[in-house]
């Protein structure tokens, strides 16, 4: 599967950051696998999305929650910068005022929801892990793309004014400070990145009970990727060689992840010449690890429940074109 094609333009490369990657295995989805949505703004109207735009400009995930974080403006699962691309185009079809100004209050939104360290988290003005930066599902590198869209006034961004590019050439330059400062090191040595690190330490920090602090392959090439699409600077060229390295070090072979009906299950074959990768290694040993409701660390997946076993994408390919 071809992930990347940096030549393309950078919606594509948005775009392709967020798909899921198959894994080399029986093409079958276990009964009941729960994979996550997209935000509402993805699917709803535009008429829906003018409504729904919150005061602060963001939107929610779920247009329909009243109460609790997840009734705050978030970049999880695509919200907000989803309806602000939608917007945009929406206003060059059309040419229709009220849809660029309501793109451009929800530019100003994240640029407001930056933290002065240049991370974003997961929802504004929220507690918990969600406080944390968040690299998960790509979340923070598809709003910065979208930022030096805006700061380029590429695409459909070229109704955006000289002031709010220059500030979102800003916000971009800090994002990628933040990026450049939350790579982590193991003994000396640069590695990759948590799925999300904490806003105060830029430590690796832990979300849902399964999401334990670690080694993320799969937000990592999102990363890497956007690195690449930067001016090359000794310490950009230093972290992206760093994290090649590192997918190289820690990819699998010998192995199938085999989707049966009801579960998903690895199989050891030695003739398997094709890489895949874990998609949480630990701090320290690189060892693949595995991790259910109740918290603790397991290094086979199938000591995990059922459950997590087929809810969750353990294994991809996702560094695959990286190390070719």
């Amino acid at each position: 599967m071809n992930m990347f094609n940096l030549k393309k333009s950078t919606l594509a490369i948005a775009v392709a950051f967020t798909m899921a990657l198959s894994v080399p295995a029986v093409i079958l989805h276990p009964t009941g696998t729960v994979y996550a949505a997209d935000a509402s703004g993805a699917t709803a109207s535009i008429a829906d999305i003018i409504k729904n735009q919150q005061s602060d400009g963001g939107w929610k995930k779920d247009y329909s929650v009243t109460s609790g974080d997840w009734a705050k403006s978030t970049i999880d699962n695509k919200a907000t910068y989803t309806e602000i691309r939608r917007l945009a185009a929406e206003f060059k079809k059309t040419n229709n005022s009220q849809y660029s100004a309501a793109a451009i209050k929800g530019i100003n939104f994240l640029l407001s929801m930056q933290y002065a360290n240049g991370g974003f988290p997961q929802i504004y003005k929220s507690t918990d892990y969600h406080t944390h930066i968040t690299y998960n599902d790509n979340a923070m590198v598809n709003v910065v793309i979208l930022l030096d869209e805006v700061a380029g006034k590429k695409g459909d961004f070229s109704f955006i004014d000289s002031t709010l590019a220059g500030k979102s050439k800003q916000a971009v330059d800090k994002a990628i400070d933040c990026i450049l400062k939350t790579q982590v090191t193991v003994n000396g040595k640069l590695t990759v990145w948590g799925q999300q690190h904490d806003a105060s330490t830029l430590k690796p920090a832990g979300a849902r009970a399964y999401e334990v602090p670690s080694l993320c392959s799969s937000e990592s090439v999102a990363i890497v990727n956007f690195l690449k699409t930067r001016t090359a600077t000794t310490q950009i060229t230093a972290s992206i060689n760093a994290a090649v390295d590192w997918f190289k070090a820690v990819k699998i072979t010998g192995i199938k992840v085999v989707k049966t009906a009801d579960d998903v299950v690895v199989v050891q074959d030695p003739s398997v010449t094709t890489p895949i990768w874990a998609r949480f290694y630990e701090i320290g040993t690189n060892k693949p690890i595995f991790v259910g409701r109740d918290g603790v660390v397991k290094y086979k997946l199938s000591d995990i429940e059922q459950e997590r076993r087929t809810g969750y994408s353990w294994y991809g390919n996702w560094p695959s074109n990286l190390i070719k």
